[in-house]
């Protein structure tokens, strides 16, 4: 197997077509088919069907892109490591649920741009089911997640803790008057949340709660996988949710959402830096993830992350 196959092929997939690959790539057709089909003999697996409207990856095709990603982007880590080697410079992809991105994303792109002119920061906002798998086949350097990430495969570092809120629409009628609710009477009417495949950093906590207090989990209304048509959804009246309090602080301020604080100390999520225990570490890699523990306890400190806190320090603690 060769690395310029690996090329190719997330060319031609990126393309759409083995023609406009060919284009792109400035390489004749016959030699990228020839390439690919070579690969494909090797892999024992077939990776693309092709068809007069261009190409489709198999599911061995998806599984392989994937690792094909994080194969060139660990060599051009190597590349920029080894010519570089003291220096802070180079590209780390962050992959972000997206119950987190509304409070982080954009402070911490602003102090990387002030603090660490000479790295590419990259901001994958992803589904959580999503996430570790890419941070295993290396397509992202680190991810924020929270602390139930399996401790065999990733390190997790602690930085804030989040109280979640029931969150009903303003104009909702049973929405209550009293300022906090529990969790019984939560469980009293319906909700919406995310699909359980894909809120390992939300839903998977919430259940553990309600188990753990021994209340049933309330019906589903509906699964939403989007933060926004979720919010839009609640707005609407539809059914409430429970969310952090950051990701509907613009909406409570506007009077569009309520945020009821739940009667229930353990309902809350520790959230953190995710790096995988295999991958290797750059200089620029170490200062990125300095930097979101920095960010996060900042906005704590500041307000700017509503309803957050620190996690004390190794350090501070003492």
């Amino acid at each position: 197997m060769e690395l310029r196959q690996l090329k190719y092929f997330i060319g031609i997939v990126d393309a759409g077509s083995v023609s406009h690959a060919a284009q792109c790539l400035f390489v004749a057709q016959s030699a990228l088919s020839k390439q690919i089909s070579d690969l494909e003999q090797e892999l024992g697996v077939q990776l693309l069907v092709r068809g007069r409207g261009g190409v489709q990856m198999t599911e061995s095709g998806k599984v392989f892109y994937e690792y094909a990603q994080g194969i060139l982007k660990q060599i051009d880590d190597a590349r920029t490591a080894v010519r570089a080697p003291d220096a802070i410079v180079g590209s780390v992809i962050v992959g972000v649920p997206q119950s987190i991105s509304a409070a982080l994303a954009l402070p911490l792109l602003q102090a990387a741009r002030e603090r660490l002119p000479q790295v590419s920061l990259h901001l994958n906002e992803e589904l959580t089911g999503n996430l570790l798998d890419q941070l295993r086949q290396g397509r992202v350097d680190m991810t924020l997640f929270t602390s139930n990430v399996p401790q065999a495969d990733f390190h997790f570092e602690p930085v804030v803790e989040e109280n979640f809120y029931w969150i009903l629409g303003a104009n909702q009628s049973a929405s209550p008057t009293a300022a906090s609710v529990t969790l019984e009477a939560i469980a009293a009417q319906p909700l919406i949340m995310s699909a359980a495949q894909h809120n390992h950093c939300m839903r998977a906590i919430i259940e553990q709660v309600f188990s753990e207090q021994g209340v049933p989990m309330p019906p589903l209304a509906a699964e939403i996988n989007s933060v926004q048509i979720l919010k839009r959804a609640v707005q609407a009246g539809i059914a409430p949710t429970i969310l952090p309090l950051a990701l509907v602080a613009q909406e409570v301020d506007a009077g569009e959402l309520v945020a009821h604080a739940i009667l229930c100390e353990t309902l809350r999520r520790t959230v953190g830096i995710c790096v995988s225990r295999e991958m290797p570490v750059t200089h620029a890699k170490r200062a990125v993830r300095e930097l979101i523990g920095s960010v996060m306890r900042e906005l704590c400190a500041s307000g700017g992350w509503p309803g957050a806190r620190a996690v004390p320090t190794v350090d501070s603690a003492g």
